[in-house]
């Protein structure tokens, strides 16, 4: 799995962070993302950025694992700073998977889980999302289930390795959630977020009006915006742990 590590070039890094890319788990790394882990690097980051196999070739139950032993590296790291972990879209799911199974091996844990727009159920059950459809110029339902079965493999797609939103919530790091309210995704995040609740888990969903999916990857005012209060968000935890 080749994977990439950014770091600041004249400041030491106050975090780490772990960036899984988007794109349904079939389309590679494009140029957006890295306008994203650009400005991550501000923080000061360091943004270390995996291209981890894709379906249909690969599916979770291969990617995983891979992914868990990539950030069990980082956390033992003997920098020692403090990681952070990142994904939009498939890659906000996935980062929400890897902080559950952290959690269940008993492992050192992240310091922050960030989700943009995150895929949080591959077979998009809720009922609002032919609603949302039309408003959503990225993303369309059929494409996405197809893309959630060939990366379920032999599970099912409501799985939770492969759907975090059916997973346990309880005892995870502090999530932060970005989510546009034109986003067919967004209706899981509702349901994450009444289950956060639930559970007592510590989620914080900042939802923005008129924005479409990963809307902070792109090149417009409130993408520069989003991309501002993510770094800023590395800072204060990097800031708030090494203090």
């Amino acid at each position: 799995m080749v994977r990439w590590t950014v770091r600041p070039r004249r400041r030491q890094p106050v975090a780490r962070v772990l960036y899984l890319h988007g794109g349904g788990y079939v389309h590679p790394l494009t140029r957006d993302y890295w306008r994203l882990v650009r400005a991550l690097v501000r923080a000061p980051a360091e943004v270390v950025v995996p291209a981890y196999p894709l379906a249909p070739s690969a599916t979770v139950d291969q990617v995983v694992p891979r992914l868990l032993e990539l950030a069990d590296e980082l956390l033992h790291d003997p920098e020692e700073l403090p990681l952070v972990l990142m994904g939009d879209s498939a890659g906000g799911a996935l980062v929400l998977v890897l902080a559950q199974h952290l959690r269940d091996a008993g492992a050192s844990r992240p310091a922050l889980v960030v989700g943009l727009c995150p895929w949080l159920d591959a077979r998009l059950e809720e009922s609002e999302v032919g609603d949302l459809e039309p408003t959503d110029p990225m993303l369309a339902t059929s494409g996405l289930r197809a893309a959630g079965r060939w990366w379920a493999g032999p599970r099912d797609p409501g799985d939770p390795v492969v759907s975090p939103l059916f997973g346990d919530l309880s005892g995870l790091p502090p999530v932060h959630v970005w989510i546009g309210d034109r986003d067919i995704l967004r209706p899981a995040v509702d349901r994450l977020e009444q289950e956060a609740s639930r559970v007592d888990a510590g989620l914080v969903v900042h939802e923005v009006s008129a924005m479409f999916h990963v809307w902070m990857t792109r090149w417009v005012p409130e993408g520069r915006r989003t991309r501002r209060a993510l770094r800023q968000l590395v800072a204060s935890t990097g800031a708030s742990l090494s203090g």
